[in-house]
């Protein structure tokens, strides 16, 4: 199935406005910018919400608002890349099959998985990650792809994707999160962002 370009439009511009930060920590599999919305390892903390999606609620709505319409199978992390040059690689961190799409102004830039180019570009591939060695072939223009994964956690989970939820308040995204007893919290960059050492930071809710 081919998808509009239409679908793409307004990460396009978000990813435009504000492009992604380089990550250090993907430094080994690839060159270019590539960061992870969603549930992610924490080091030795439990898994929790990526930074990324206190940084850019609005872009993390905006991926979930794709996935919504898109992606049909089941996923806890989303993998945001601009212009990632990808070197041969396993993703050791994922667990069973994800969903890649390309997207944006270019030619070439097809997924190879052992060997078998794949054209993404609008054409979500369903492929494992986790066992199959993949790398992006080069590409002329400005190349963006999705990755839709489940994490291969480190710790047992006891956060969930759906505890999270990006919403507006008073004219400001947030991230609404709602613990397993009900509690409601609005968090942001400021309250949201766990320390390495004395965790998240108790917020005051929104009314």
């Amino acid at each position: 199935m081919e998808l509009p370009e239409s679908a793409f439009a307004e990460i396009i511009l978000e990813l435009e406005r504000q492009p992604l930060e380089i990550n250090r920590f993907r430094l080994n599999s690839g060159l270019g910018r590539s960061q992870t919305f969603g549930i992610v390892n924490k080091r030795c903390e439990i898994p929790d919400l990526a930074r990324q999606c206190w940084l850019r609620p609005y872009l993390y709505h905006l991926l979930l608002d794709f996935a919504k319409k898109y992606i049909k199978i089941s996923w806890t992390g989303i993998q945001v890349n601009q212009d990632y040059h990808s070197k041969p690689h396993r993703d050791a961190g994922n667990n069973g099959n994800s969903i890649i799409v390309g997207f944006g102004d270019y030619t070439g830039g097809e997924l190879n998985c052992w060997g078998v180019p794949h054209d993404i570009r609008h054409k979500p591939l369903i492929f494992d990650g986790s066992k199959e060695l993949h790398w992006t072939l080069p590409w002329v223009g400005t190349r963006y792809s999705l990755v839709f994964h489940t994490l291969n956690p480190r710790f047992p989970l006891v956060r969930y994707l759906e505890e999270y939820e990006p919403v507006i308040i008073n004219n400001k995204w947030k991230i609404k999160y709602t613990s397993d007893h009900g509690d409601i919290e609005y968090l942001d960059r400021k309250n949201g962002l766990p320390h390495l050492l004395s965790g998240r930071k108790v917020s005051k809710k929104d009314s």
